[in-house]
């Protein structure tokens, strides 16, 4: 068996080579180019189990998916989205798609296409979508608002439940990267903003436990498995590491001259994407001077870096056995419909059900009905009454009397009689449902 490696999942703002890149990150070594979804939305990529990547084009209202193993595009459906996505992010069982466009969130269930819900609370375009492990998502804006969502309360739709779980309006300025620890609703969530500040919440009691004061603005964080170890990147090409250390103060200042710092990106350009190791050994920045750099965390040295045509968008990395990316592997069908652009749209899907109510108000009962053959066991005995009768007669000894194979016979072909005869009634009803509901909407 192959020895499973972290694959990184790169993309810039240069399409001409590729959409999106995956590298051998500890080699330096290109694994797969998946081309033809232009340039990808910074935060919009999603890497759906080991099998697909899903990415948000930040010019068009598209989705493109790509098998791990191919440099096409998926070509049986095609996503398109009521407009351009500004981020997107698919719940950890895969199986919900959440975008945001403009102020907007959008929830689709994504085999079958079906949009589940539109929200709309935010003031201004959100920036950015993360899921924690259960089912909630953390949406963050330009507005300063960071919003914690219940997945199962806003797909049901209820009016009186379409509020999140948490609102914090804690930042001054756009919220620019959302990270959610690992334990669901009880982990730990941490935020960053252009007004300086990197926020630490407690997701289960809605409390901030901290607040970290930096001299430059900040675009990106991450933090290890453990969450002791906080990194955040900024406008100024830095990267500052500080410690969680669980202690009284609830806010903490960083400086300048913090001995913590990662330097390795061209000064004056912005860290806009941070992702680390599962062994925390390794962080990998990708920034606006158009590199990504790979760094060892114990020693903070610059290890590699690769280069790209752009300014790095988005850095993923997912643990994966790299036979994946062989051309004989299938993926399996993981999409059946495209994905629908309104709530409840008028033409239904052949799995789907139509109520009709009929009223004394809107009934219509002049319908030629099917000829109904006589029903053909109005004469019999009644079925109950034999059926006492054979159930408990009893021989002299006590024993009860068996019916004999001709009652059988006989009662097995009333009884497919009777449903004959209730698929015919449930045949004209059917129809004059139908001719009714189709006569109202003239």
């Amino acid at each position: 068996m192959a020895e499973l490696i972290e694959v990184l999942f790169t993309s810039d703002s240069n399409e001409n080579r590729a959409s999106i890149t995956a590298w051998d990150y500890r080699t330096g070594t290109n694994l797969m180019v998946y081309k033809g979804g232009g340039v990808v939305q910074q935060r919009a990529i999603s890497l759906l189990r080991g099998h697909y990547v899903v990415a948000a084009n930040s010019t068009k209202p598209l989705l493109h998916v790509w098998p791990f193993n191919s440099q096409q595009q998926v070509t049986h459906v095609r996503f398109v989205l009521p407009g351009r996505a500004n981020a997107m992010s698919l719940s950890p069982d895969t199986h919900y798609l959440v975008a945001a466009i403009q102020e907007n969130i959008y929830i689709w269930h994504l085999s079958s296409g079906k949009m589940l819900n539109t929200i709309s609370k935010h003031f201004q375009p959100i920036n950015c979508i993360r899921f924690d492990e259960d089912s909630h998502f953390v949406t963050a804006g330009q507005d300063g608002s960071v919003m914690v969502w219940n997945l199962t309360t806003v797909c049901a739709r209820d009016d009186d439940n379409q509020t999140p779980v948490y609102t914090f309006t804690d930042h001054g300025l756009p919220v620019t990267d959302v990270h959610i620890g690992f334990g669901g609703i009880r982990a730990h969530m941490m935020t960053v903003s252009l007004d300086r500040t990197c926020k630490l919440y407690d997701l289960l009691t809605g409390i901030q436990l901290l607040n970290v004061v930096f001299a430059e603005a900040l675009h990106s964080v991450v933090a290890n498995t453990l969450e002791t170890d906080v990194y955040v990147g900024t406008a100024e090409g830095n990267i500052y590491q500080f410690s969680i250390d669980g202690g009284p103060s609830k806010e903490l200042n960083v400086e300048k001259e913090h001995s913590n710092i990662f330097k390795g990106h061209k000064q004056g350009t912005a860290v806009t994407c941070l992702a680390i190791s599962i062994d925390a050994r390794s962080l990998i920045s990708g920034g606006q001077d158009e590199q990504v750099c790979i760094w060892d965390i114990g020693s903070r040295q610059l290890l590699r870096t690769i280069q790209h045509k752009g300014p790095v968008m988005n850095v993923r990395l997912r643990l994966s056995n790299p036979h994946i990316f062989k051309p004989e592997n299938k993926p399996p069908r993981k999409f059946s419909k495209n994905l629908r652009r309104m709530l409840d749209p008028p033409e239904a899907s052949d799995d789907e059900e139509i109520e009709v109510f009929v009223t004394k108000a809107n009934a219509n009962t002049d319908y030629d009905w099917y000829p109904m053959p006589k029903y053909p066991f109005d004469n019999r005995q009644n079925p109950s009454t034999s059926a006492a009768s054979t159930t408990t007669a009893k021989n002299s000894s006590g024993a009860a009397v068996k019916t004999t194979d001709e009652e059988a016979a006989k009662e097995i072909e009333r009884l497919r009689a009777e449903v004959q005869h209730l698929k015919l009634v449930n045949k004209q009803l059917f129809e004059v449902s139908t001719k009714q509901l189709l006569e109202s909407k003239k």
